[in-house]
């Protein structure tokens, strides 16, 4: 993020729940009241345990600051750590840190109990993991959606932290939007103003104007992820000025968009969720790579390549943000009115996707605050 300004929410999340950062929002106070899902157990027939250079069983905590159950970021980080646990056959702990007050107590009782990596979520978390890292430098830190190697700072040589660029991803989404809405009016609604969230908006901006230099982009901020009556107003308005998609990127404001989309008929995809499930116009997901990413960082650890005093970024090359076209074939199919239309979109993007993977076609992450007039006029 060009500008460090820590996300927010991603209630995302996405935060969700999410999407994108989020606020701390977890029930336990302390390790042994989490109400997080038990460590899933290997099933029979995994890897051998992974061992470290003293020949003990490798031992991963997890540290969240938001409720697993959210069909979002903290349930895909739980089945990122499911599959860990049955590749590596290593236990994985996975707590939920009640608040900012309670985070250092949680992340040190896990350092201090001899877990070999410790993995936080998001910027809320980053001055308690950072000091807890000082204190145990032997442990290493996966600072999912943080910013402490970044260019300027002083590198802190057992934290990897990894920030999440989904511009990409957006831009495709546009794309898919400009190509198949009717009434060439399509909204997008965001948690709130931050420099990921603002490249996602501009970036989707500038796939509709691509497919469909006739479509206009409404846009708003919720100001939270986790305001569904707020973003359900928003996009009753939307809807009234016209929009026959919206597109969500609010986190568990996402509720609002999808309820207000369901009364009215009107179409709507959303990121990392699980709304296609209630609601049949519901076209397509983008997905992002909390669990992927809590993945890489126990790989690493196993591989004993862990890339402590780097800062990653995670995109569409990588798995940090992954396109769900099953969702959006699965939609298509079942729609005749837009499916046709829908389809051909989803071809061209699919190539466009393969050519921002190889780095043939550039989206700019661009964090100024999305505004139609200046991506329309560009």
């Amino acid at each position: 993020m060009k500008k460090r300004v820590f996300c927010t929410a991603l209630a995302l999340v996405l935060l969700l729940a999410m999407a994108a950062c989020g606020g701390a929002t977890a029930s336990s106070a302390a390790p042994a009241a989490s109400t997080a899902p038990a460590a899933s157990t290997a099933p029979a027939g995994s890897a051998a345990p992974a061992e470290g250079s003293d020949g003990a069983p490798l031992r991963v905590a997890a540290v969240v600051n938001q409720k697993f159950g959210d069909n979002g970021p903290m349930d895909d980080l739980a089945k990122g750590a499911a599959r860990a646990e049955a590749d590596f056959g290593i236990e994985i702990k996975l707590l939920e840190s009640a608040s900012a007050a309670n985070f250092e107590d949680d992340v040190r009782a896990m350092a201090k109990d001899g877990y070999n990596l410790v993995v936080t979520t998001f910027p809320y978390m980053t001055d308690a993991t950072k000091l807890i890292a000082s204190e145990y430098p032997d442990t290493m830190f996966s600072a999912i959606f943080q910013f402490v190697n970044i260019e300027g700072a002083e590198a802190v040589p057992n934290i990897w932290d990894t920030e999440f660029h989904g511009e990409g991803a957006f831009y495709l989404a546009g794309y898919m939007s400009g190509k198949t809405t009717a009434s060439n009016r399509v909204g997008l609604v965001v948690g709130a103003e931050e420099p990921t969230p603002n490249a996602e908006g501009n970036a989707f901006m500038r796939g509709v104007k691509d497919a469909n230099p006739d479509a206009t982009v409404d846009f708003a901020f919720v100001g939270s992820y986790e305001d569904p009556a707020k973003a359900k107003e928003i996009t009753n308005a939307m809807i009234a000025n016209g929009c026959d998609i919206v597109q969500t990127d609010s986190g568990a404001s996402n509720a609002g968009v999808i309820e207000a989309c369901q009364d009215a008929g009107v179409l709507c995809a959303g990121e990392i969720t699980d709304f296609y499930d209630t609601y049949d116009g519901f076209m397509g997901i983008i997905g992002i790579g909390f669990g992927e990413t809590l993945y890489a960082s126990v790989e690493a650890l196993v591989n004993g390549s862990y890339p402590g005093g780097e800062h990653g970024i995670r995109d569409l090359s990588n798995g940090g943000y992954f396109m769900d076209w099953a969702s959006y074939e699965r939609f298509a199919a079942a729609n005749t009115d837009v499916g046709p239309a829908l389809t051909a979109a989803i071809a061209e993007a699919k190539e466009l996707e393969q050519q921002i993977i190889a780095g043939s076609f550039t989206v700019e992450f661009d964090a100024e605050v999305p505004n139609w007039d200046r991506i329309s006029a560009g």
